[in-house]
């Protein structure tokens, strides 16, 4: 992991998604997958989704949740 750096946690905390897909290549998209935890403070969350397709496309899209300054507005935390 080049460059990257967590004070926390440490290395052991950041996972690779092709150690993790020997075990799991893949699971079925769940309603609950699609929540957001939304904490009563600033914090950031990602999701990412990979699309297979049948004609053998890949494809994948990420989405950022941002709560900068929680307590303004919050239209996403439905």
């Amino acid at each position: 992991m080049a460059g990257t750096q967590e004070p926390i946690y440490g290395t052991s905390h950041i996972q690779s998604v092709a150690k993790q897909a020997e075990t799991t290549p893949y699971s079925l998209l769940k309603r609950e997958d699609m929540k957001w935890v939304t904490p009563d403070m600033t914090n950031v969350e990602t999701a990412s989704f990979y699309f297979n397709g049948d004609d053998g496309h890949i494809g994948f899209a990420q989405v950022i949740y941002s709560n900068v300054a929680y307590g303004l507005s919050c239209s996403a935390c439905i």
